[in-house]
């Protein structure tokens, strides 16, 4: 994930999102635990990077302390 711009880490965020409930549905059509359980997992990661995007671009709008 690129560090740096909080645009792109939503973005990745984002698709991460959508990845992980494309592999979670294609988990629970092939009756694979498995799969399902990883796109869970994928999910929670892009959520957590979607967070991380957000404190990042708000710390950035804060003046540092003086």
């Amino acid at each position: 994930m690129a560090i740096g711009n909080p645009l792109v880490e939503t973005v990745e965020g984002a698709m991460r999102i959508v990845a992980g409930a494309a592999r979670e549905v294609m988990g629970r059509m092939l009756n694979d635990g498995a799969l399902a359980a990883g796109g869970r997992v994928e999910q929670l990661s892009g959520h957590a990077a979607l967070a991380c995007a957000r404190v990042r671009s708000a710390r950035s709008r804060v003046a540092p302390p003086a």
